[in-house]
């Protein structure tokens, strides 16, 4: 979501410099950006910069680029200590530019960048992809009949709770099972699993229970970008709410999300020219994301509301543009 500033300093002020620090699991989806000057990586990003030798060196570097402007798209206190210590000789965050619950996240990181109402095409995603990503994808998607449909059934580390349905965001196994039987009856159509390693024993499940030939599970099996370069190649992706839904925002395919717990206003994908289709049911705890009530949920019941027959209608309609 910080891309669409990264293109617009870029377009105001073609000849500045422009670098961006990041985590090292992000750094793959930015380092091919075009506007792009440098890219600082970030791993221990929790240790304090006392006692972080990684900060102590990247303050250094931060300091050598001689900084006349630090936008900082982070509430933490950490990272506003780190930029301080890299001496920008101005810093703009949300401290200075109020973040609006209102506009959406990427609106939001373009006012703190100095950029005011930006037209529906400057929120798009950037999303470069290497030779290598590309092949990779074409390699795990061979002879698959289309249209590819790919269902993404994961969200985020499975930590203490390991049944998806049980995940805050997590949908049924049993729900995955139904709507992905009802996408085969389509003639021809086939179904991609996609995944993190964590992911991979639940699509295995779900593929032992399917038609041979036209389920195909990939979890675990990409690259952050090999991913995103199968995403690419899909007539159609059904998420949970979750990074590859952005994703498929950026590269152009047509998506489905199933939409529980998060701030619908501030972080659903949008894209200018992918169609996006939002599932989701108005419950009196929703939207309970980064709130006191998303530590005592229980029962992640606006989830739950969501019926295969409801996903497979929007899908139904995504294939039929």
């Amino acid at each position: 979501m910080v891309t669409p500033l990264l293109r617009a300093l870029h377009a105001r002020h073609s000849k500045i410099e422009v670098d961006l620090l990041c985590s090292e699991l992000a750094a793959p989806l930015l380092e091919l950006n075009p506007y792009l000057s440098q890219l600082f990586r970030l791993q221990g990003r929790n240790l304090p910069l006392a006692l972080s030798l990684e900060k102590r060196r990247l303050v250094q570097a931060l300091r050598d680029r001689n900084y006349d402007l630090a936008v900082l798209l982070e509430s933490a206190p950490r990272y506003r200590i780190l930029i301080e210590h890299a001496c920008p000789r101005q810093i703009r965050s949300f401290a200075e530019v109020p973040f609006d619950p209102r506009l959406h996240a990427i609106v939001n990181n373009l006012n703190v960048g100095g950029i005011q109402d930006p037209a529906p095409e400057d929120v798009d995603m950037d999303l470069r992809l290497a030779p290598g990503d590309e092949a990779a994808a074409e390699h795990l998607l061979h002879e698959l009949p289309r249209p590819r449909i790919g269902v993404h059934i994961g969200w985020g580390p499975q930590g203490r709770k390991k049944r998806q349905d049980h995940r805050l965001r997590g949908w049924s196994l049993t729900n995955f099972d139904r709507l992905i039987r009802m996408l085969l009856e389509r003639d021809s159509a086939s179904v991609v699993l996609t995944g993190s390693s964590e992911d991979a024993r639940d699509t295995e499940v779900l593929g032992r229970q399917l038609p041979d030939g036209r389920v195909r599970s990939i979890a675990g099996q990409t690259r952050v970008r090999e991913l995103a370069a199968v995403i690419k190649r899909l007539d159609l992706l059904i998420s949970v709410d979750s990074g590859p839904c952005h994703m498929a925002a950026a590269v152009g395919t047509p998506l489905v999300v199933l939409w529980g717990p998060g701030r619908l206003e501030q972080t659903r994908p949008i894209s200018s020219f992918a169609p996006v289709r939002i599932v989701r049911h108005s419950v009196p705890c929703a939207p309970c994301q980064s709130t006191p009530l998303q530590k005592t949920c229980r029962r992640n019941v606006c989830m739950e509301f969501i019926t295969p027959e409801e996903v497979f209608a929007e899908a139904q309609n995504s294939l039929s543009l």
